[in-house]
């Protein structure tokens, strides 16, 4: 008898604090303003790269020509940019960039509300990653400025070859990371792996896991997606999960399981995603808390949905960013419940869900 009153006084306390937390996450989400001023950028350098990745269309962009240095520089003096901490760096393949050191002088030095600079690569080139990353590591400590890098790892040995369409993608990535984990001081604040899963890779996606925990490298786990700014629409049925019954299955299984290993709200979300097609999160594009720069310089909302807004060489990013807020409004109602990009923070619903699932759980132990 005392046992089971424990157990409803356990049930009392958890369900009171899951309700708290309920209640918290949907007056924030009532509270949620549109910004004027994002606080991260979205930055692809270069539509230039040197890989074809299965998930990916930007070798369809290759010939499309990148801002400058100096162009980037002018940019980013605009007042949209005044309150940015965070700038997402990618590509292409950043590194390849002729003036990569310079684009990155440009973001340190015009953007004075800097925080972090977090750069995504293949890790292809690694001596000219190496150098690259211990010039700037100097620059960016001298100004408190975080520096991380993200190496693109989708499977292990061939299987990375194949994803990411290149021989020897693998080994250099390896490489790459081995190198700089040797002296990470040297290069960067922060290395970690991202691992996009797709059909392909989802049956062997755990041999990442091994491999990166051998290295002592965190990994993050994302969904292949349907992407406008990388030009992916017409290969939507050579990569995606949900073209795939027994890979979305697979897939479903493994972010369920990452979710009970790690206790990551991004993680049940994407499984929930892959179990409904509907988004249980919220986006920070819904609310402007992030600006997508391409490498021609046009403003954008989202990379995945958005359109281009306009160029900003020719009209002020302000001006842009904040004038075509209808089309935002537009962009929320017809795409983004179908979107799993950006998912981080479960809204209310999902944080709902999230509490069954553990209080469930709780009581079958």
């Amino acid at each position: 008898m005392l046992e089971k009153y424990i157990y409803i006084g356990r049930y009392i306390k958890w369900k009171s604090i899951f309700k708290l937390k309920e209640i918290n996450r949907l007056r924030q989400q009532f509270q949620r303003k549109v910004r004027k001023y994002p606080n991260t950028i979205q930055l692809p350098l270069t539509y230039v790269c040197n890989f074809d990745c299965v998930m990916c269309g930007m070798k369809n962009l290759s010939g499309k020509k990148d801002f400058t240095a100096e162009e980037l520089g002018s940019i980013l003096k605009d007042p949209l940019f005044s309150k940015i901490e965070a700038v997402g760096v990618n590509g292409g393949e950043p590194f390849l960039k002729k003036d990569f050191e310079q684009c990155m002088d440009a973001i340190l030095n015009e953007l004075p509300a800097l925080k972090a600079i977090n750069i995504i690569s293949n890790g292809y080139c690694t001596d000219k990653i190496l150098k690259d990353l211990s010039c700037l590591k100097s620059k960016c400590s001298a100004k408190g400025v975080r520096l991380n890098l993200s190496i693109s790892v989708d499977g292990y040995g061939k299987m990375q070859d194949f994803h990411r369409g290149r021989k020897n993608a693998f080994v250099n990535a390896d490489r790459t990371c081995r190198e700089i984990m040797n002296n990470k001081g040297q290069y960067v604040d922060g290395l970690d792996v991202i691992c996009t899963i797709t059909k392909h890779n989802i049956s062997r996606i755990n041999e990442v896991d091994v491999w990166s925990k051998a290295l002592n490298i965190p990994v993050e786990y994302n969904i292949a997606s349907l992407n406008r700014r990388i030009d992916n629409y017409k290969k939507e049925n050579d990569f995606l999960l949900f073209s795939d019954w027994h890979a979305r299955r697979l897939a479903t299984e493994f972010f369920y399981c990452k979710y009970k290993e790690t206790g990551k709200e991004k993680y049940f979300a994407l499984y929930l995603y892959l179990r409904t097609h509907k988004r249980y999160t919220e986006c920070p594009c819904m609310y402007n808390d992030w600006v997508t720069l391409t490498p021609d310089a046009q403003i954008g909302y989202c990379a995945t949905r958005s359109k281009n807004l306009g160029s900003a060489l020719e009209t002020s990013a302000y001006e842009l960013f904040n004038g075509n807020l209808k089309y935002l409004k537009m962009l929320k109602k017809k795409y983004c419940s179908e979107c799993c990009h950006y998912s981080y923070r479960l809204n209310y619903k999902g944080l709902v869900l999230m509490h069954k699932d553990r209080m469930k759980n709780w009581f079958m132990r």
